[in-house]
């Protein structure tokens, strides 16, 4: 075998393995999601709809979610796309504000115009 044949097989095998592994990030991705969505978790549907979860059907795979207070959608449990986690008051304030530097509290002066 020539040395381009045997770096085409290598780049298969690198393809191949990269697929694999990829393929079980995602499932425990999913996996992990899956784990999350109980009732009364806040969640993101795949069309953007925000809601919290009043009740899950396992045999069916369906979920009702409460939108807006009185109105409940029921989805199928693959259309959650995210659970939402509450931000803590303390995540929430902004960063402390970096020092002023001198040439920024001096204010800009223009030339005199002649």
């Amino acid at each position: 075998m020539d040395p381009i044949q045997l770096g085409m097989i290598a780049v298969l095998v690198l393809m191949v393995v990269f697929m694999f592994r990829n393929s079980r990030k995602q499932k425990a991705d999913r996996e992990a999601l899956q784990s999350k969505i109980v009732k009364g978790a806040s969640i993101m549907t795949t069309s953007g709809v925000f809601g919290t979860i009043v009740s899950m059907d396992d045999v069916e795979n369906e979920v009702v979610i409460e939108s807006v207070p009185g109105t409940k959608l029921r989805l199928h449990r693959q259309a959650i796309a995210s659970v939402v986690e509450k931000k803590s008051a303390t995540s929430a304030t902004p960063a402390s504000k970096p020092a002023a530097t001198k040439a920024a509290a001096k204010p800009a002066t223009k030339p005199a115009a002649k």
